[in-house]
Order: structure tokens, then sequence, then C-alpha cells
């Protein structure tokens, strides 16, 4: 590749020393005039020269605004960098930034630039990622490049402002289990997280709708309810989602138990029947006594032996498939989670035959 200084510095010469030897024929000087006035000329036309190739290393600098122009602590913003070649064809641009601020603070926003060598022309990028920590206020992101001798530098300003207190609700433990039969439940955790200096509310937890709506629809709860968000802290309230149907392990199973044990009723019988006398007759009271109690004891295992499930109000149990609840909350001020708004919170359970 010809470098332009190269060219230019020898045409530059050479016309230095054309010039020389025309004022020869055209002044009639002594040589020592002649020699001063050839070398104060080839001075001027190194100097020219050195202008004219060093004008080819420069370039400008400018930005696009930062965008979003004001973030909240812990967000980023974004701009960028368009750099140009000034009189031919650029040379490399090493890139740096600094982030400086009025107030005193040790957190201030980090600025990335990318990448940190460009020529132009060029349109690297910059990023300037906040702390939570960061104080609220204005930052000023100084970007400068440097290509030889030449240096420019251009200046942004970040609005960093204060966060808003306001709260999360999200489910950080699934529903277990997924699929249960009528009559069986499941549970799930809700985290409630603070945000900023969100502190001292109760938050009430609610299923706000259940997707599809049936007869004997599975109902949800909350414990705790209300759930206390104070500085610091991220409490939890575990959801239980209850269907309605025969449970297993009811009456049916307690009433073959004591059907079990009542069997040994039997025993006092057989021994009667090899006991003679008083000793019979003793032994037949006994017997009486004994029969009177297990009387008492079986009239539970003579019922229908249907479970305890619970039973919906209409009678009916929950039908089988997949329910979906939607969940919401609300603090006693009526403000709702900040990240419900478009995503919603939802738990699944499917419900299937027994």
């Amino acid at each position: 590749m010809v470098n332009p200084r190269q060219v230019a510095g020898t045409s530059l010469f050479r016309s230095a020393i054309f010039l020389s030897a025309r004022l020869r024929t055209w002044i009639p000087l002594s040589a020592a005039c002649r020699s001063i006035i050839w070398v104060l000329g080839l001075a001027v036309f190194l100097v020219a020269a050195g202008s004219v190739a060093l004008a080819q290393n420069d370039f400008t600098l400018s930005t696009t605004q930062l965008q979003p122009p004001q973030v909240e602590p812990g967000e980023a913003s974004s701009a960028a960098i368009d750099l140009q070649p000034v009189g031919g064809a650029g040379t490399p641009v090493a890139l740096t930034c600094a982030v400086t601020s009025t107030q005193t603070t040790q957190f201030l926003p980090a600025c990335v630039v990318s990448p940190t060598t460009a020529t132009p022309s060029a349109t690297p990028s910059l990023t300037v990622n906040t702390q939570l920590a960061s104080a609220a206020g204005l930052y000023t992101i100084t970007v400068t490049g440097t290509s030889g001798s030449f240096t420019h530098s251009a200046s942004l300003n970040l609005n960093v402002v204060p966060v808003t207190a306001d709260y999360t609700m999200a489910v950080t433990k699934s529903i277990d289990p997924t699929s249960v039969a009528p009559g069986n439940g499941a549970q799930a955790t809700i985290t409630i997280t603070p945000i900023g200096n969100y502190s001292g509310h109760e938050i009430t937890l609610s299923c706000l709708g259940v997707t599809p709506v049936v007869a004997a629809s599975p109902v949800c709860s909350f414990n705790p309810q209300p759930v206390a968000v104070n500085a610091n802290s991220a409490p939890t309230s575990v959801l239980t989602v209850t269907t309605f149907g025969p449970a297993t392990g009811g009456v049916g199973q307690l009433r073959h138990v004591r059907i079990f044990y009542a069997l040994w009723l039997v025993i006092p019988g057989l021994a009667l029947l090899g006991a003679s006398g008083k000793r019979r007759r003793n032994i037949l009271g006994l017997l009486l006594l004994t029969a009177l109690a297990g009387g008492v004891l079986l009239m539970p295992a003579c019922g229908s032996g249907q479970s305890t499930g619970t039973t919906a109000p209409n009678g009916n149990d929950t039908p089988t498939g997949s329910y979906t609840f939607t969940l919401t909350a609300v603090d006693e001020t009526g403000a709702a989670p900040s990240n419900t708004t478009t995503d919603k919170a939802t738990v699944t359970l499917t419900v299937t035959a027994p």
C-alpha cells in the first residue's frame, strides 16, 4: 500500500530541486544566496508536505443520544459512536470511555465501547451499565478517540432516577403433584419480592380465576394470608389447590381394620366351648360384656364404606381435565404487583380419573 506521506514528500522534494535549478538562470545570485533560498524553500515544502500527509490521519467523532436517556439503578443504556475520516483514507482509532458525576458516589455506572479500536468509517457501540447501588442523579459519559497525534471526544448525559417502591409476585416452586384424582390436592409456593424501599405492607393473595369454569371446579387457598413484607425480605406463601371427590384412604380402609381387630371376639367363644359349671357362667358373663363392647366397635364398620373426601356444594366431583389458576395480589393501598400487568402468574393442576 502506497503511503500518502511518502508520495507527497517525494513530489515536493523534486519540486524544490527543480525550482533551485531555475533560480540559477532566472536570478543572478551568488552561490551562498542560492543555497540559503534553496534551504528555505525546501523547509517550506517539507512543512506543507507533512501537513498534507498528517491531514489524512485526522478523523471526526460523534455519538447519538443514549437510549433510554434515563434509567433506574441496575438498568442499562446504549448509544452509537460515529467515526469518519478527514482528507482521505482513515487510520485505526483507539476508543475509550469514562463516567463522571458531580455528586459523591462510589457506585458509578460502568461504560463499555465495542470494539475498542475501529477504522473510520465505522460505528462502534457504547453501553452504560448502572449498578443497583448507583445513586440517582445525572452522570456524564465521555467517549475519547485517539489516532496518532489526533484526539477527539464527545460527551453524553445519563439520568439515573430513583427506584419506584413496588413489589413483584412469582411462583417460585411449581405445583406438586402436577396431577391428582378428585378429592385430593396439590401445593405451590408463591414469593413476594419488594422493590426499592417497599416495606411495612401486607399483601393479600387471591386466585383471580380458574379456567375452565365447571361445576365443582377446584378451589385455592393461601397460608399465610395476608403476607407481611418488610425491607430486605422476600416472604413466601403456600398455595393449596383442592379438588372435590372421594379422597384415597377414607373410612373404607378403617372399616377393614376394625373388622380385623374384632375377630379376636371369637376366641372367648371358643374358650366357652371347653368350660363347665360355675366357670362357664363366669366366662359367659365375660363374653356378654365383650360382645357388647365389640358391637360398639363394629358399628362404624357396618356403614356403606364411602370415603371422607371433600364434597362440592352441588354434590358433584371435580371433572377430569387441566385447570389453570390466574393469581393476583393487592396491598392495603390497592397496589397490584408490578410484574403481573403483562406477565400473569399462573399454576396448572391436572385432575385424572380415580
